[in-house]
């Protein structure tokens, strides 16, 4: 397949919609919203706001389609079309850029040798931000039956694991320095 027109005014959040809209089926903004909370987020961060305003800008490229209903809430629901479909597909067959890890609690531990007395207090404050993402990950039923939503969160809770089990040995190390 080649690369279409709008494949070029195309950004993370729209494969975030155009994913959803093709693993989870139609939804409004608001179910996209609940439903990236549920799942990209944690590895993929997306204002709230770009995930109402990017629905209506793919339907203007044609990658989406809306309905809204006659009466009541008036709520939108966005379908993927099938050159959406196949923008997603095309993205999915090109290699992925190199990821980048941004950390701000690294960062901050990277330079406590300026001021050693923060360690501790920055190491317990990441081991309990951990314990609550890994609590979060660990919910019943979160991951649906997507296979690839499955794989996903199992890395995510791999992932929090080893980081919980890195910060517990710099609380260990800090610790046994007193």
């Amino acid at each position: 397949m080649q690369p279409s027109e709008s494949d070029r005014l195309l950004r993370p959040v729209s494969f975030i919609v155009l994913g959803l809209l093709a693993t989870a089926g139609p939804q409004t903004s608001y179910e996209l919203a609940r439903n990236v909370d549920v799942s990209v987020s944690f590895f993929w961060p997306v204002p709230r706001s770009q995930l109402y305003a990017e629905p209506k800008r793919l339907a203007g490229l044609g990658l989406v389609s809306a309905s809204q209903e006659a009466s009541g809430r008036r709520r939108r629901t966005f379908t993927i079309t099938e050159s959406g479909q196949d923008a997603l597909v095309r993205w999915l067959g090109t290699p992925p850029e190199p990821s980048q890890y941004h950390d701000p609690a690294m960062l901050r531990l990277f330079f406590t040798d300026a001021a050693p007395e923060r360690a501790l207090t920055l190491a317990k404050q990441r081991i309990g931000e951990l314990m609550g993402m890994l609590q979060f990950l660990e919910q019943p039923g979160l991951g649906g039956t997507q296979p690839a939503h499955r794989r996903v969160l199992s890395w995510g809770r791999m992932t929090v694991r080893a980081d919980l089990a890195f910060w517990q040995s710099v609380l260990d190390d800090i610790e046994g320095q007193s």
